[in-house]
C-alpha cells in the first residue's frame, strides 16, 4: 500500500530582500547548505509521506539560483516512501491511481499560496521510465487546492499518477500453471474405474500442489477483507480439482458397487446406498457390478468439466480483464 518516488522538487518565488542592482538575468549560485539555510524557503511538507531522506552523494543534492530581480529557484533531490490506499479487489489485473500531496506547514493562504509554473510541465517524468511491476498510463498535474484545518487554511498541491499492473509474470506464473493443474486433474477420466491408486495420487497430488501455488500468491498480498480476482480464480480453479477428485469416489463406488440378475432396476437411492449383501436364495449369484454406469459417468466428465472451465474463463476474463 505504499510507492517509492525519487524527485527533483523545484521551486520558484520572487524575495524583494534579495533585489540587486544587478541585470535581472545575471544570478548567483548557492550550492551550500549553510548559506541556504540562512534564506527563507517555503515550509513544504506532504501530506501521504512515510518515509522520506535526502540525497547526499556525493555533496548534497541541492540548489539555490537567485537573481538580480530578486526571483529565486531552488531545487532538491528527494527520495519519499509514499502511502497509496489501493483498490485490490481487481488483482492482478488492476489499475491504480496514487497521489502525491504537498502543502505548507505553517504559512496560511494569507502568507503563502503554491501554484504551478506556467509555460513549464508542471509534472514531469525521465523519458523511457521502467517499472518492475507497472506501467505509467497517466500523470496529471491536479489544480491547486485549499486545506481547512482549526489551524487556518493552508495553500496544497498534488499530482496523480495512473498505474497499469504489468500481467506477464502473473501470466507465468500463476494463471498458465493452474490451468494445466485443473487439466491434468481431467487426465483421470480417461483411466480405468478400478484403478484406484493412479486416480487416487494424481486427484491429491494436483490438488496440494494448487493448495501451494495458492498459498505463495497469498503471501505476496496484503491481508485485505474483501475477494480479489486471484482470490476467485484459484478457489474455482481448486473447486474444479476438488470435483474431479469427487467424481473418481463416485465412479470408484460404481464399479464395486454390486447387482445380481434377475433383479428390477434399482432406483438411485437404492443404487448407493442399499447393501451388497445378497438377498436370500441368492448367495450362490455370479457377482456383476455397474460399471456401465461408472462409464457414463466419466464420458460426461470428459466433456462437461472442460466445458465448464472454458465457460468460467471466459466470464472471468470478460469480467475483470476487460472490465
Amino acid at each position: 500500500m505504499d510507492y517509492h518516488l525519487d524527485i527533483y522538487l523545484r521551486q520558484s518565488w520572487h524575495d524583494e530582500r534579495l533585489r540587486s542592482d544587478a541585470h535581472p538575468s545575471q544570478l548567483l549560485l548557492v550550492s551550500r547548505l549553510k548559506v541556504i539555510d540562512m534564506l527563507w524557503t517555503p515550509d513544504i511538507y506532504f501530506l501521504n509521506v512515510k518515509d522520506a531522506k535526502y540525497h547526499e552523494v556525493t555533496s548534497p543534492n541541492v540548489l539555490m539560483r537567485i537573481y538580480g530581480d530578486g526571483r529565486v529557484f531552488f531545487s532538491i533531490r528527494l527520495q519519499l516512501t509514499l502511502s497509496c490506499q489501493m483498490d485490490l479487489s481487481k488483482y492482478p489485473l488492476d489499475t491504480q491511481t496514487c497521489y502525491i500531496q504537498l502543502a505548507t506547514f505553517a504559512h496560511p493562504t494569507s502568507a503563502l499560496v503554491f501554484k504551478w509554473m506556467h509555460g513549464t510541465r508542471a509534472v514531469d517524468s525521465t523519458d523511457n521510465m521502467k517499472i518492475a511491476q507497472f506501467s505509467l498510463e497517466e500523470l496529471t498535474a491536479e489544480p491547486p487546492g485549499i486545506l481547512n484545518y482549526t489551524t487556518g487554511q493552508f495553500s496544497t498541491l498534488s499530482a496523480r499518477f495512473r498505474l497499469n499492473r504489468e500481467n506477464g509474470y502473473h501470466l507465468l506464473q500463476t494463471y498458465i500453471p493452474t490451468i494445466m493443474i485443473v487439466s491434468i486433474s481431467w487426465v483421470s477420466f480417461w483411466l480405468e474405474q478400478t484403478a484406484t491408486p493412479a486416480r487416487v495420487t494424481l486427484g491429491v497430488t494436483t490438488l496440494l500442489t494448487l493448495t501451494s501455488l495458492a498459498a505463495g500468491v497469498r503471501s505476496e498480498l496484503p491481508p485485505v477483507s474483501y475477494l480479489k480476482a486471484i482470490d476467485v480464480w484459484i478457489g474455482v480453479c481448486m473447486f474444479f480439482v476438488f470435483g474431479a477428485l469427487l467424481e473418481f469416489v463416485l465412479v470408484h463406488h460404481l464399479a464395486k458397487k454390486r447387482k445380481f440378475p434377475g433383479r428390477q432396476r434399482k432406483s438411485v437411492k437404492e443404487m448407493f446406498f442399499s447393501s451388497d449383501d445378497p438377498e436370500p436364495g441368492q448367495s450362490g449369484a455370479k457377482k456383476q457390478t455397474h460399471v456401465a454406469q461408472a462409464k457414463v459417468v466419466d464420458r460426461v466428465c470428459r466433456v462437461l468439466m472442460p466445458f465448464a472451465f472454458i465457460t468460467f474463463n471466459v466470464i472471468y476474463w470478460t469480467y475483470y480483464g476487460l472490465g
